[in-house]
């Protein structure tokens, strides 16, 4: 029940942060091999679903540190766009777009990097970004800021 429910969430926070298929199918099975072993460590007076976001929004930033030497040399970013309204030239070039940006913002902090996919790609609110990290709204609206500003920056600095 627990996979049903959640895999496609937590696969989707494996992706966005890891910008590769391939490694978001491996973390979110590792994600739900980690909840399982620690369903007891669960505390009902937290929303269950903010407990399974952090665990893997931890998760992910671990695995991001202990292969971010490979995570850094890997090129494969693999997004498939299926419009009848493009033309070819224009989804190989928003294919391109697509590339740049998640390169760029795989580039992030992890923290950073995390907050700015809640809320600019999964439309979430400031307050439910900060209840699901425990953090004050504040905290959220300058990480996402700040995240923005480094994102900003890269964009300046060019190349890929």
């Amino acid at each position: 029940m627990l996979i049903n429910a959640y895999s496609k969430s937590v696969y989707n926070i494996a992706l966005n942060f890891f910008a590769e298929r391939d490694i978001a199918s491996d973390v979110t099975q590792e994600i739900f091999i980690k909840l399982y072993h620690n369903l007891e460590k669960y505390r009902e007076e937290k929303s269950f679903t903010s407990w399974i976001f952090a665990i893997s929004r931890n998760y992910c930033i671990d695995y991001w540190r202990k292969n971010k030497k490979y995570m850094a040399n890997s090129q494969e970013l693999d997004e498939n766009i299926s419009s009848g309204q493009m033309t070819p030239e224009e989804n190989l070039s928003r294919e391109s777009e697509i590339e740049l940006l998640r390169k760029k913002i795989s580039q992030l902090e992890p923290d950073l990097r995390l907050i700015l996919i809640l809320r600019d790609i999964h439309d979430l609110s400031y307050q439910e970004i900060a209840d699901r990290f425990s953090i004050p709204e504040g905290t959220v609206k300058s990480r996402i800021n700040r995240a923005r500003l480094k994102l900003a920056e890269a964009y300046m600095r060019g190349g890929s």
